[in-house]
């Protein structure tokens, strides 16, 4: 590893600290720890019209499943009286149903990014980067990881590597740094059933600020940034950018919107 990028991480990581407890990315200021922005938080400034849509579907399917559960259990009269009774309750729990899916999808999707860290950290410390086949894998997401690896010859340089930027004021979290074919590229799992978006490579754009500042070895010319999909269903997409500049001209229109937008929240009183 080069020494003097040793010296930097070794002074970065005396200032930086990931508080696990409030998942907040801080950084040393006058003997404090201050908060940093997330890089995710950043891009919640983007409208996201797929959400809005799933969110309305998944109240539409809990009434209609308790429906179909009142009709299966009552008849005639009995059934009026139990829709009349339950109407109010159904329509009150269905607002949240997009919350509880939410929930339950959280718990895939972290549980697939700590087998695949698991995956990686291995492979760069027993196998030189290359994740070997094995037996199969009982959770289809993490053997399609496991095949997209090795149909694509990747090499793991760095998973789950937390990174900041002190000029931006920004921290984060890279699902993984690889090599393909010579070239590195900086990558992100994504667990949700509707898809990759360009802002998908805004946030690793946002990652690629922040390597570039810390000085990490062989992010220097990173030749463009990679989302694998995988979805609870079994299946797998991904998808690859090679636009950088545009990409990171994305992500610095969100953060500056989100500054701003802080700014004024701040400035506005009751």
């Amino acid at each position: 590893m080069n020494s003097l990028f040793l010296l930097r991480l070794i002074k970065g990581m005396e200032k930086y600290r990931f508080n696990k407890e409030k998942h907040l990315h801080e950084l040393l200021v006058d003997g404090k720890y201050q908060a940093l922005t997330g890089c995710t938080t950043v891009l919640d400034v983007l409208a996201k019209p797929a959400l809005i849509q799933w969110s309305a579907n998944m109240a539409v399917t809990y009434i209609g499943d308790a429906m179909a559960l009142i009709a299966e259990t009552y008849h005639g009269l009995d059934m009026i009286d139990a829709i009349t009774k339950q109407w109010p309750t159904i329509l009150q729990e269905a607002k949240s149903a997009h919350r509880k899916r939410k929930e339950k999808s959280g718990e895939f999707g972290t549980k697939t990014h700590e087998a695949i860290e698991q995956l990686i950290n291995n492979a760069i410390e027993k196998t030189k980067g290359y994740i070997k086949r094995h037996k199969v894998n009982e959770k289809k997401a993490i053997q399609n990881f496991i095949d997209w690896a090795l149909n694509n010859n990747v090499k793991f340089l760095a998973s789950e590597k937390h990174i900041y930027s002190e000029k931006l004021w920004l921290g984060g979290i890279v699902d993984f740094i690889c090599e393909i074919d010579g070239k590195v590229w900086i990558g992100d799992i994504k667990t949700s059933k509707s898809g990759i978006y360009p802002e998908n490579f805004w946030q690793c754009a946002g990652y690629d600020i922040m390597l570039k500042e810390m000085g990490v070895p062989c992010t220097e010319n990173v030749k463009g940034y990679l989302i694998v999909n995988l979805k609870e269903t079994g299946e797998i997409l991904e998808k690859r950018s090679i636009s950088n500049e545009e990409n990171i001209r994305g992500f610095l229109a969100c953060l500056d919107i989100y500054r701003i937008q802080e700014k004024i929240k701040n400035q506005i009183t009751s």
